[in-house]
């Protein structure tokens, strides 16, 4: 995650009073995010485990753009906002999404 946001995501925190810290913390220090390596050495066995079929093309990135794909029938700028995309010409000149 990058430093800026996590600044914010903890501003936020001390601002609404939420209780709680990180959804997955750091293994070794429950007051930072996990490290997203740790996440890439999940996904093969959890897709194994719910029998899924590995994606094509890299670990998380298919699975975002198949996720934006099923969502077509939504508005392209409700979708790339959905899925993390900035603005829609990155998400159209990136994602596989016909148009419908």
């Amino acid at each position: 995650m990058h430093a800026v946001l996590s600044g914010e995501l903890r501003q936020l925190h001390r601002q609404l009073s939420t209780v709680g810290g990180w959804v997955f913390p750091a293994e070794r220090n429950p007051e930072a995010p996990m490290d997203r390596q740790v996440f890439d050495r999940w996904l093969a066995p959890a897709e194994r485990k719910a029998k899924l079929p590995k994606l094509a093309w890299g670990l998380w990135h298919p699975n975002r753009w198949k996720w934006a794909t099923e969502r077509r029938h939504l508005s392209i700028t409700d979708v790339a906002a959905a899925g993390g995309w900035q603005d829609t010409a990155m998400f159209l000149t990136c994602a596989v999404y016909p148009n419908s």
